[in-house]
């Protein structure tokens, strides 16, 4: 199909393509029936996510439900948790990315669902909501808090630090989980932004550190400390690191995916780990699927923590 009947948001609007003759129902429905269209939404299409095997293609295909299901309904609701998320570009742990999720802003009314739509009954503040692509959404802070407030530790943990991440304060964040009272969720909301740390630079790193704060017998590590070679060539920034004597590093397919050709990657991450090696450091990795498992990923950081005499 021509990419010009496609808005900016990379959607086809029924009524706005119909109303300006460049597709017809007939059209649309055969798009969609012979798979170069789906329909994510009542007069709603976007292009096929492919076989959505890539998280990329999840993340895209999801913001494009939100901003299809944000245009229908009353207008007075916001797009919210982890709908909200996605607008902003928030990642989080373990996100669902199958219902659109909206805050009414009014003091009851428990959360209905309707389809593919959740409707939260929750009162915001005026500071706490914005415009994203044209659309009423939560500030990136109540959106972190209400993520925060519904979901695990691990997840709350992930969501504070990407949002100081980007900037928001601490103070901020604390302020608008006071607003909530003992709203449900709000106890794990402040445990976790009492342990959120923006230096924390990926949702692995965010899981694996509230992991760590789960084992009692694991000391919790500095984050992003800098090493350098003795001539003052700096070699690399670490994602933990133990007194000096450990470095653990958590691996994720992003690391070697973002900057050109994945064997490359490989071999600069070899090098780098030589060098850190050869200035005495013990060097830990582990993966996605360790996190997976906690007593897998606690035995790789007994191990390590065992051979740099630190337990």
């Amino acid at each position: 199909m021509d990419d010009h009947i496609f808005d900016a948001d990379g959607l086809i609007r029924r009524q706005k393509v119909v109303e300006a003759g460049v597709a017809d129902d007939h059209l649309l429905r055969t798009a969609v029936r012979d798979g170069a269209l789906d329909r994510i939404y009542s007069g709603v299409y976007v292009p096929p996510p492919g076989s959505l095997s890539s998280m990329a293609q999840r993340e895209l295909h999801y913001r494009r439900k939100v901003l299809a299901a944000a245009g229908k309904g009353e207008g007075t609701k916001a797009v919210s948790h982890q709908s909200a998320a996605a607008l902003h570009g928030i990642p989080l742990l373990d996100a669902d990315l199958d219902d659109v999720h909206f805050t009414a802003n009014r003091p009851s009314g428990g959360r209905r669902q309707d389809r593919a739509c959740v409707l939260h009954a929750a009162t915001w503040e005026a500071d706490e909501t914005v415009e994203l692509a044209g659309v009423l959404t939560t500030s990136l802070a109540r959106t972190a808090v209400d993520v925060a407030r519904s979901g695990s530790f691990a997840q709350a943990l992930a969501v504070f630090d990407a949002t100081l991440r980007r900037g928001v304060s601490s103070e901020e964040l604390t302020e608008i989980v006071l607003r909530g009272g003992r709203r449900h969720g709000a106890t794990t909301a402040r445990r976790a932004l009492a342990r959120a740390d923006g230096d924390s630079e990926s949702v692995g790193e965010s899981f694996s550190r509230a992991l760590m704060l789960g084992f009692t017998d694991i000391p919790l590590p500095e984050l992003q400390r800098e090493y350098s070679t003795p001539s003052g060539e700096k070699i690399a920034r670490v994602d933990f690191d133990w007194v000096g004597r450990l470095v653990g590093e958590f691996d994720g397919r992003k690391k070697y995916t973002a900057h050109g050709d994945a064997a490359d990657a490989v071999w600069r991450e070899k090098v780098r780990e030589d060098q850190l090696r050869d200035l005495g450091l013990i060097v830990i990795r582990w993966i996605w699927d360790d996190l997976r498992h906690p007593e897998r990923f606690r035995a790789i950081l007994i191990r390590g923590l065992r051979r740099a005499g630190l337990l």
